[in-house]
C-alpha cells in the first residue's frame, strides 16, 4: 500500500495545527502526521510545506540575513561612493576653472606691469628732460637778469 501523504493532506494538517496551537514546529507536524496517517513523509518535503504554511520560509538563517544585509550595505556604499566620486569630480572641475581664471589674471597683471615698466622708463626720461630744460631756463633767466643790470 502506498503510504505517501498528499501535499493537500499535509497542508490541511499544518493549517489545523496552527489554528489550534498557534505556532508549531516541523517536528510536531511530523508527529501528528504519523499519528493520523501512519506516515511522516520525507523530511525535506514536509519541512518545505511547513515553512510555506507557517511563514517560516520568510525567516531566513542568520547567515542568509547577514549576507542580505551585507549586500544591501554594499549597494548603499557603492551608491555613496558614486555620489562622492561625482562630487569630487565637480570640485576638481571648479578648482581647475578657478586656477585657470587666476592664472590668466596674474598673466594679465604681469603684462600690464611690463607695459608700465616701459612707461616708467619713458616717464623717467621725460622727468630728466624737464629737469634739464628747467635748469637751462633758470640759466637763461639768470643771464637775462645779469645783462639787464
Amino acid at each position: 500500500m502506498n503510504r505517501r501523504l498528499s501535499e493537500q493532506r499535509v497542508r490541511n494538517t499544518c493549517r489545523e495545527l496552527v489554528a489550534e496551537r498557534g505556532r508549531i514546529s516541523g517536528r510536531q507536524l511530523r508527529q501528528v502526521l504519523k499519528g493520523r496517517f501512519g506516515a511522516v513523509g520525507k523530511t525535506a518535503r514536509i519541512f518545505r510545506i511547513w515553512r510555506e504554511e507557517t511563514g517560516q520560509g520568510a525567516v531566513m538563517a542568520p547567515q542568509m540575513i547577514e549576507a542580505r544585509e551585507m549586500q544591501e550595505r554594499m549597494v548603499a556604499a557603492e551608491s555613496r561612493a558614486a555620489e562622492n566620486l561625482a562630487r569630487a569630480e565637480r570640485a576638481e572641475f571648479r578648482e581647475q576653472a578657478h586656477q585657470d581664471h587666476w592664472a590668466m589674471e596674474v598673466d594679465r597683471l604681469r603684462q600690464a606691469g611690463l607695459a608700465q615698466a616701459g612707461s616708467a622708463a619713458t616717464i623717467r626720461g621725460l622727468q630728466e628732460q624737464v629737469l634739464r630744460l628747467t635748469a637751462e631756463l633758470n640759466a637763461a633767466r639768470a643771464l637775462l637778469l645779469a645783462q639787464r643790470t
